[in-house]
């Protein structure tokens, strides 16, 4: 059987009441991929039978998820290096046909941009000012100030396109283009909050030796150890030294992708939630 016959087949075997046909069908069809995804949407346009519609759009919605599960695998193993890869995976939860490379395109143009302006004789602070200076005045990157939760807050697509976005967003961006500038600045693992930190290049041996951390929310403001100290015992945190240490790529995603879910739980997208909760299991599972 070709594979546009077996397409055929199987779609028609989507009513079958039998639900273990049923579900061999569905597997089989998220084992086709692309291919089944275009069968079932020409099959939705011509459908007249009652229902089929919606069962053809919760098999397309699965198969999206499978791709987006493995590419998050994927991405894990490799080593999770590509921090913006990891939010467009994220988003695509949303935008199943979001593409990659129109995002890497504008981060890569500011990248350069600053790069321009970059010496190696400026000191940490000063190439800090230089990436607040082109993040924030130039770009006008900014936290979102809406009262209410929204997804759009949380999918790097829409941050990237109107500027504004969750302190995570803005965070996740900084540090990608630190990155790739070839500067030591990683997220911080700080509860309720996004917080930077810049490695003492010199000792980078030393997991703690953090020369100061960076507020994405304040502009790209630079606080010192005793002042971060100050802002956990002012909300009741214990200042366990975890909380000034530098944290992976990984655990951003974590954080960005529990944030989505809560959004998507505001507005009772309990689907996307539950698609969420896989992401995650695959995330804390390698």
């Amino acid at each position: 059987m070709n594979d546009r016959n077996e397409l055929t087949a199987l779609i028609k075997l989507l009513d079958d009441p039998d639900y273990h046909v049923h579900d061999r069908v569905v597997n089989r069809l998220i084992e086709l991929g692309d291919p089944a995804i275009e069968a079932l949407e020409k099959q939705w346009e011509w459908s007249v039978i009652e229902n089929q519609q919606e069962k053809i759009e919760k098999v397309i919605s699965q198969i999206h998820l499978s791709k987006i599960k493995k590419e998050v695998v994927n991405w894990k193993l490799t080593g999770g290096e590509d921090l913006l890869y990891g939010a467009f995976l994220t988003a695509r939860i949303q935008y199943p046909e979001l593409q990659y490379d129109a995002m890497n395109l504008v981060v890569d143009k500011i990248q350069r941009e600053i790069w321009l302006e970059l010496n190696d004789d400026l000191t940490a602070l000063e190439k800090i000012k230089v990436i607040n200076y082109f993040i924030y005045t130039v770009h006008e990157f900014e936290i979102s100030t809406k009262k209410s939760i929204t997804t759009q807050q949380f999918l790097i697509n829409h941050c990237l396109d109107t500027h504004r976005g969750s302190a995570i967003l803005i965070g996740l961006i900084y540090v990608e283009i630190a990155h790739r500038l070839g500067l030591p600045v990683y997220g911080v693992n700080l509860p309720g909050s996004m917080i930077l930190c810049y490695y003492d290049e010199d000792f980078k041996e030393d997991p703690n030796s953090v020369l100061f951390y960076i507020n994405p929310s304040d502009n790209g403001s630079v606080l010192g150890h005793d002042e971060l100290k100050f802002f956990l015992t002012s909300v009741n945190i214990e200042p366990d030294p975890f909380y000034f240490s530098p944290c992976s790529n990984m655990h951003i995603i974590e954080r960005l992708a529990v944030n989505l879910r809560f959004a998507y739980e505001a507005v009772k997208q309990y689907e996307k939630v539950d698609q969420l909760n896989e992401i995650l299991m695959d995330l804390k599972s390698l």
